[in-house]
């Protein structure tokens, strides 16, 4: 208990150090008073183990998160609709919606062959301005879903794009500046899976299938009111710091329980929180069981690794094996986020009252349950994992420009590079077709930031100065741990760090592409914590 106090006053202590006093001077404070008052929602509390009941929801082939094979044009509809997140309490939640073949999809996982062409018509039936934003994948600008892009209500926007991504877990979510927090929230993000030779061959051999022992699974955290309904108002720590629930949903399943066989499955793992980052692991008792890691954000990494836990920031992807036999029958075996120090308030806390904490029950950095597996009766299934899982081309240094990114924090505005975002202006140009050696650096007075590349996917190439905590599991030289293996789009930079990465700016698209680096901690991204970068060519 005296650690979650401990969590709690750090993130009010660096709130209150960079200038709480700034924003009750513009008179935003009385504007926000109210969101600060503590409040009370249905107890679904995930530090209790008991608690964990409610089945977790698998997709299919149709409805909400329904597996979704594109073989034609989509139509697909931004819209208000209702979800019951909690047993019986219906909430307003926002839904992409489409039909194919006579079914009907909410925020469809879409999936698709590597090289086949998506054509999708987006429908904006919000009240407010809307878009889509394909993360991970390589498109050209105008289809990446910049904000720039943003339609508004009862706007059509058409999306015509090859998928030039390798196989792998990307995912789509709403994009438009200063709404992506709230829309992404309510509900307007899902999975695009990818599919290649590489993806294919690993699931026949393993003898895995889609929705059934292959399964995608996104984490997020959220709040809810007496009345079940889901509830974002942050307050100023909260607009600046990050919005944090209280409740965690795995699918969107609260205290989320299954039943396995004792075999391998795989999980997809998307970390689908504003701001929340989580230390993974499967705990049995007290025990730590061990997993495999197979991927990361951009695909399969080039072989199988061992893990027994694994940092996961905002927009970052894991594809893990777990082999569920570790287990005997009637044990449980639950997927967990373990305690760590969240790093936000490196420097000399002032004390500015009056701003309000968060209203979340769940600190940052606290430990708690995600998900709960119960290991059925049965024979043990192993099926041998196969030392080689895909070709990762290193991308060669010699010739590589190199480029600072520096992270700041300036009164109550995260910065990138001392700019805070402008629509209309690009930070820098790249050449198309050079490659850069971008080294990205935190200072210590501030906090982590998970850091997105808009339009091409990277290879870590170094941890400097790295905390405690990460250097523990610093296992493949340089300071990387394995959530830095294969291609990444998000990188996570903890404060006093710097973290090195090789991009290639070759493309096949016609002009001058303008595309965006920013912070994935939603809040942040929203207050300005991102830039444009133009390659030209």
């Amino acid at each position: 208990m005296i650690a979650r106090k401990m969590t709690m006053l750090k993130r009010r202590e660096l709130f209150h150090f960079v200038g709480a006093a700034t924003l009750m001077a513009s008179g935003v404070g009385n504007a926000i008073a109210a969101a600060t008052k503590r409040f009370q929602h249905y107890p679904f509390d995930p530090i209790a183990a008991e608690n964990f009941q409610q089945n977790l929801f698998i997709p299919v082939d149709s409805g909400p998160f329904g597996i979704l094979d594109v073989t034609g044009p989509l139509t697909m509809r931004a819209t208000p609709g209702s979800l019951s997140l909690l047993p019986g309490k219906p909430s307003p939640f926002l839904l992409y919606q489409t039909e194919q073949s006579g079914k009907s999809y909410q925020n469809p996982i879409l999936r698709m062959n590597s090289g086949d062409k998506l054509k999708l018509t987006l429908r904006n039936e919000l009240t407010e301005p809307t878009i889509i934003h394909w993360h991970g994948l390589q498109t050209p600008s105008k289809m990446d879903g910049h904000p720039a892009s943003t339609i508004d209500a009862g706007k059509t926007f058409d999306y015509e794009f090859k998928v030039l991504s390798r196989g792998g877990t990307y995912w789509y979510h709403t994009h438009a500046h200063n709404l992506t927090a709230k829309q992404a929230y309510n509900g307007l993000a899902s999975f695009f899976l990818v599919d290649d030779e590489d993806q294919r061959k690993l699931n026949q051999t393993l003898d895995l299938k889609l929705g059934e022992t292959d399964l995608p699974l996104v984490i997020q955290d959220k709040q809810f009111n007496a009345q079940g309904q889901l509830r974002y108002q942050p307050n100023g720590q909260e607009a600046m710091m990050g919005w944090l629930g209280d409740v965690i949903l795995a699918n969107l399943t609260p205290n989320a329980a299954l039943k396995v066989l004792p075999r391998t499955y795989r999980l997809r793992i998307l970390n689908g929180s504003n701001a929340r980052i989580y230390r993974l692991a499967f705990v049995k008792d007290k025990e730590r069981l061990g997993f495999t890691v197979i991927g990361t954000d951009g695909g399969l990494i080039e072989s199988p690794q061992s893990a027994t836990e694994a940092f996961v920031a905002p927009g970052e992807r894991l594809d893990i094996l777990f082999d569920a036999g570790q287990a005997q029958a009637g044990e449980e075996v639950f997927l967990k986020s373990l305690s760590f120090d969240p790093m936000e308030n490196e420097g000399d806390a002032g004390s500015m009252p009056g701003m309000g904490s968060s209203t979340s029950r769940l600190e940052i950095g606290a430990d708690f349950n995600i998900l709960k597996l119960t290991v059925g009766a049965g024979e043990r299934v192993i099926n041998k994992l196969p030392s080689a899982l895909s070709r990762i081309a290193t991308i060669p240094l010699k010739g590589a420009n190199q480029r600072s990114i520096k992270l700041s924090l300036r009164g109550m505005d995260f910065l990138i590079n001392g700019r805070k975002f402008n629509m209309d202006e690009n930070a820098f140009d790249v050449k198309r077709g050079t490659r850069e050696v971008w080294t990205i650096s935190n200072p210590k007075v501030g906090m982590p930031h998970p850091i997105h590349l808009h339009g091409f996917s990277f290879q870590v190439l170094e941890r400097m100065n790295s905390p405690r905590q990460i250097r523990a599991l610093a296992k493949f030289g340089k300071g990387l741990t394995v959530s830095d293996l294969g291609w990444k789009d998000t990188v996570l930079i903890w404060p006093g760090e710097s973290v090195r990465i090789v991009i290639d700016f070759s493309h096949d698209f016609p002009g001058d592409q303008v595309f965006m680096v920013h912070c994935h901690n939603l809040e942040h991204e929203d207050a300005g914590m991102m830039i444009n970068y133009r390659v030209t060519g």
